[in-house]
């Protein structure tokens, strides 16, 4: 079994865009094809600290702006989430649904930062 400190540090990104959906299965779904992709790579995936907008659309980028893929972009910023860990999510329309060169600069954002 490998330590969990020497394995790169994951993190589940869980979005879904209105209320109503809580009563369904997107938020078990999510989480459980983040647990099976971090098992599956080898990746320590911290449980205690997620990134869920609930509720929350991604059409027009704001849970980029001021959800909690915004509090992930903090994080990133601020060293909270140290380079080389992974952001998972079920689908890329998950982290947005808004036009790809408008969410590009999100993406590249998080992936530069993330590799200092």
């Amino acid at each position: 079994m490998t330590d969990t400190a020497s394995r790169p540090k994951a993190y589940s990104y869980l979005r879904f865009s209105t209320p109503e959906q809580m009563l369904g299965d997107s938020v078990r779904r999510q989480w459980s094809a983040a647990k099976t992709y971090a098992a599956r790579n080898g990746l320590d995936l911290d449980e205690s600290l997620t990134f869920r907008d609930m509720g929350m659309s991604g059409f027009k980028g704001a849970n980029a702006v001021r959800g909690e893929l915004a509090a992930f972009r903090r994080g990133v910023e601020d060293g909270m989430i140290a380079p080389g860990s992974f952001l998972l999510v079920e689908d890329f329309d998950r982290l947005s649904r808004m036009n790809p060169w408008e969410a590009l600069p999100v993406f590249q954002e998080i992936i530069n930062t993330a590799s200092l």
